[in-house]
């Protein structure tokens, strides 16, 4: 007898959940900030990483140079006023993206249990999920750092062995830069299919960080090969949309440039400012629209699959009786 692969029944229901719920697709671009939401991401993070690398110290050197160079030109009165100025402006960006970072974490929390909610047989109120996703900020946020960590941790090895090719060229460090890369996708794709369990084991199941850490990779030892199909599907699906977003803005070119050539031959600066803007607005709104689905397709998909794989023993059983009785 043929048993459907697992993840084919899973994906057939994200994609149609996905359409549903577009009411959530907002929300799921502002999840896909942080970037680790699913194996698109870590693929994006492969694919610049093949770059030279820009740290964090090669900003502030040519900063720290300009300081020193007009150091002995600096009156007390500059040093205290331009001291204040800094921290000022280290503040408010951190501010900024302290708010960026929560917005991302809540979203995604908010994701995870509408879409698990909604499994049960019921929709739930956009308010009451995006309360969850607020109650749960603090671990997911911990969790999302971790995940980060990791993820850039791996992706400074890429850039390392970058340099070192660089410098000296050789077959040794090639084929040590191929291995680095390959290292760094295998841990990504770990990572974040570990992150993303341990968002769901949390969420949907009142788990400790610590809890969803180790319930998402004991759902990824047991059910690797599993994943590991998954990661393939949606890979597939990531690129075909990459390159579906290319071709429509492609289509959108067109028009402009042939209506923003009319308004310069007609001298009209008001039509072509029109245009433009336009432009860019219906660009930003599609870019927003399929990335916004990308997200919430990569996030209904692991999060049908962890209601599928990861809801076995007896502490998920006994969540999911107490579920049947009070109906939350």
């Amino acid at each position: 007898m043929y048993h459907e692969p697992i993840y084919r029944p899973i994906l057939r229901e994200a994609f149609t959940l996905s359409w549903k719920e577009k009411r959530l697709w907002l929300l799921s671009a502002i999840a896909g900030i942080l970037l680790t939401g699913s194996i698109h991401d870590v693929v994006y993070k492969a694919a610049t990483a093949v770059g030279p690398e820009r740290s964090f110290f090669s900003v502030l050197i040519p900063i720290w140079s300009g300081l020193v160079e007009s150091w002995p030109s600096l009156t007390a009165s500059d040093l205290i006023f331009g001291s204040l100025n800094v921290l000022l402006f280290v503040g408010f960006v951190l501010i900024i993206l302290f708010a960026i970072f929560a917005a991302s974490v809540i979203a995604q929390g908010t994701i995870v249990y509408a879409i698990g909610a909604r499994r049960r047989g019921r929709i739930p109120a956009f308010r009451d999920a995006l309360t969850v996703g607020a109650r749960a900020l603090w671990p997911v946020l911990v969790l999302n750092i971790i995940a980060l960590a990791v993820l850039f941790t791996t992706r400074g090895l890429i850039a390392m062995v970058h340099t070192a090719l660089l410098s000296n060229i050789g077959s040794f460090l090639f084929l040590l830069y191929l291995v680095s890369f390959i290292l760094f996708v295998v841990v990504g794709g770990v990572t974040v299919i570990i992150q993303i369990f341990a968002l769901n084991a949390m969420i949907l199941q009142g788990a400790t960080l610590a809890q969803g850490i180790e319930r998402g990779i004991e759902i990824f030892y047991r059910h690797w090969v599993v994943a590991i199909e998954t990661i393939a599907i949606l890979f597939i699906v990531s690129v075909g949309a990459s390159i579906l977003t290319i071709a429509l803005l492609m289509v959108l070119t067109v028009p402009y440039f042939i209506i923003s050539l009319t308004a310069i031959a007609l001298g009209s600066g008001l039509l072509w400012s029109i245009v433009t803007i336009l432009f860019f607005l219906f660009s930003f709104l599609l870019i927003l629209f399929i990335f916004g689905y990308l997200v919430q397709l990569h996030y209904t998909a692991w999060t049908l699959m962890y209601r599928k794989l990861g809801e076995g023993g007896v502490l998920p059983k006994l969540h999911r009786i107490a579920r049947q009785f009070i109906h939350r």
